[in-house]
């Protein structure tokens, strides 16, 4: 008689707010229709070495509150295994090994294309699907739909900026703000937006292989604009994309 099948869980990138709620749900309805589910602790960091001792089942019972909290339940790590062929090799034998048949990837991009060559390297005998985290929002979806955490973070930007603008006015200076999303200025623009901040600097302005002296002369730009109108304060905003 052949072993019961099982659907596993995995985390890659950054934390996010959010990934507690996608673990448990998943879990949660895997396990009502019958699936057994694994927990694989740290990312591939562990399975694309072979080890598959970093593994533990996931319950209605354990996952049933930890929506309430942040971080991740299952811990998260970068490691990517599409890195070195034998990586990869490595993840699809250890999963076959725990006789995982189905799995649930969350991350970002990185992630996204590590599930993608994982199922195209299994070969048919393990069916992948990817749960898009980041708050960079950098992951090409529907223009209305954004990748979750994004907004959590945006609102959390929001409210550092708007007492930075305070700050601001009181000490009659200017604050620059790096805010992260890789090569995308989603968060950047949507935590200016939202707070009011005097400018938002985002690589789509710029294009490609922008000098820094450009990014210089825009900020120094806008100091002086707001000198000649009588304000000596400002908060700019500048996603990391642009350098």
């Amino acid at each position: 008689m052949s072993q019961r099948k099982k659907l596993a869980i995995l985390v890659g990138g950054g934390p996010a707010p959010g990934i507690n709620a996608v673990i448990g749900a998943a879990t949660i309805r895997c396990a009502l229709d019958g699936v057994d589910v694994l927990g694989i602790q740290d990312g591939f960091e562990w399975v694309m070495q072979g080890n598959i001792e970093h593994v533990h089942p996931l319950t209605i019972e354990a996952v049933s509150r930890i929506h309430f909290r942040g971080g991740s339940f299952i811990g998260i790590s970068r490691a990517n295994p599409t890195t070195d062929p034998q990586l990869l090799e490595n993840t699809v034998i250890s999963l076959l090994r725990m006789n995982v048949s189905e799995l649930i990837t969350i991350g970002g991009d990185d992630t996204a294309f590590s599930a993608m060559r994982l199922e195209e390297k299994s070969a048919g005998r393990i069916r992948v699907v990817h749960v898009p985290k980041t708050i960079d929002n950098d992951i090409d979806l529907p223009p209305d739909i954004d990748t979750f955490g994004f907004q959590t973070a945006r609102h959390y930007g929001a409210e550092i900026v708007k007492h930075l603008m305070v700050d601001a006015h009181t000490t009659s200076r200017w604050y620059f703000v790096i805010t992260m999303g890789r090569k995308a200025g989603h968060l950047a623009l949507g935590i200016a937006k939202a707070a009011g901040a005097t400018l938002a600097l985002i690589p789509e302005e710029f294009g490609r292989n922008v000098k820094f002296k450009a990014i210089v002369d825009t900020l120094v730009g806008a100091t002086i604009k707001r000198l000649a109108l009588g304000q000596r304060h400002g908060v700019a905003v500048i996603a990391e994309g642009v350098v």
